[in-house]
C-alpha cells in the first residue's frame, strides 16, 4: 500500500462551554463509576473537536476520493451530538465509508493502517485515509493525557503514490522488556532510521535513543506523536520504522515505510 506523507496540526486552544446535552451525557456516563464531573478540568481542556481539527487538517490539501476514512484516537470526541464520522462522509470525495478504532492508546492508528492495508488487499478499498486525534477536554481525569500534558494535535495517513512510499509492514506485539524489544527491532532493521512515539521513546530514555540515532516524537501527543515525527523524516532513500508503546496493555506497535524504488 502506497502512502503519502503525513499531514500534520497543532492547534491552539479555543474555549469551549459543554451544552445541556454534553453536560448531562458526560454526568450520567460518569455516574456509572461513581465518578462527578470535573467541569473545571474539563475548562483547561483544548476545546478542539474532532471535526474542527479535521476540517482544518485537510484544508488545502488534494485527497483522492476515498473508499474508507478511519477515526484513530485514545480519547473519544468532546462533541456528543455531532458526530466526525457522519461529517466526513458528507464532506469527503468519495462519500467513504467512516468508522473508528480506539481503545488502543497510541496503538489506534497502528491498527487503523493495518486495516486498511486488509482492505485493499481484499479488493475493497482503492484509498482510504486515517484520521489520528489527540484531543485533550474531559471532565475526569486521564492519566496519559494529564501527565504529559496533551495538545490537541491531528495527522492524516493517507494513500496515494505521491510520495514513491510504501507500507512494508505493520506489526504488534507483547513485550516484557521495551528495551530489549527496541534493541531486537533495530537488529532487524539495520538500515532504517527508527522513529518512537513519546509512550515508547520516554521508557527508552534519553542515552538509549541518543546511542541508537533513534528519533523522539513530540512530548505533549500521544496517538499522533510517532507520526508528527515521521512526517519530518519521511523516507527519501532509506527505510524508516515508526513504533510506539502502549503501557497499559504492554504491547509495541510498529509500522515500516520505505521508498518504492527499494526492493
Amino acid at each position: 500500500m502506497w502512502l503519502r506523507r503525513p499531514a500534520v496540526r497543532a492547534f491552539a486552544d479555543r474555549a469551549h462551554v459543554p451544552s445541556t446535552v454534553e453536560s448531562r451525557f458526560m454526568t450520567d456516563y460518569l455516574a456509572e463509576f461513581g465518578v462527578r464531573p470535573d467541569w473545571d478540568r474539563h475548562a483547561r481542556g483544548g476545546g478542539n473537536s474532532f471535526i474542527q481539527m479535521s476540517t482544518e487538517l485537510v484544508a488545502g490539501l488534494d485527497l483522492p476520493p476515498l473508499d474508507a476514512a478511519v477515526l484513530a484516537y485514545h480519547l473519544p470526541d468532546l462533541k456528543v451530538v455531532e458526530v466526525a464520522g457522519c461529517f466526513l462522509t458528507e464532506h469527503c470525495d468519495g462519500s467513504p465509508t467512516v468508522f473508528s478504532v480506539a481503545g488502543q492508546g497510541v496503538g489506534a492508528p497502528f491498527t487503523a493502517l493495518r486495516i486498511l492495508r486488509s482492505m485493499q488487499v481484499a479488493g475493497e478499498l482503492r484509498d482510504g485515509a486515517v484520521f489520528v486525534f489527540d484531543q485533550s477536554t474531559i471532565p475526569y481525569r486521564d492519566p496519559d493525557t494529564d501527565d504529559n500534558d496533551v495538545r490537541d494535535s491531528a495527522v492524516l495517513l493517507c494513500t496515494g503514490i505521491d510520495d514513491g512510499v510504501v507500507l512494508d509492514f505493520v506489526s504488534e506485539q507483547p513485550v516484557v522488556d521495551v528495551v530489549d524489544a527496541v534493541t531486537l527491532v533495530l537488529q532487524q532493521n539495520p538500515c532504517a532510521r527508527v522513529v518512537a512515539g513519546h509512550m515508547l521513546a520516554v521508557r527508552l530514555g534519553d542515552e538509549f535513543l541518543t546511542r541508537h540515532g533513534i528519533v523522539a516524537g513530540p512530548s505533549r501527543q500521544l496517538c499522533t506523536s510517532a507520526w508528527a515525527a515521521a512526517a519530518e523524516h519521511w523516507p527519501t532513500d532509506s527505510p524508516v520504522v515508526v513504533a510506539d508503546y502502549d503501557p497499559h496493555a504492554g504491547r509495541l506497535f510498529q509500522a515500516g515505510v520505505r521508498p518504492g524504488a527499494l526492493l
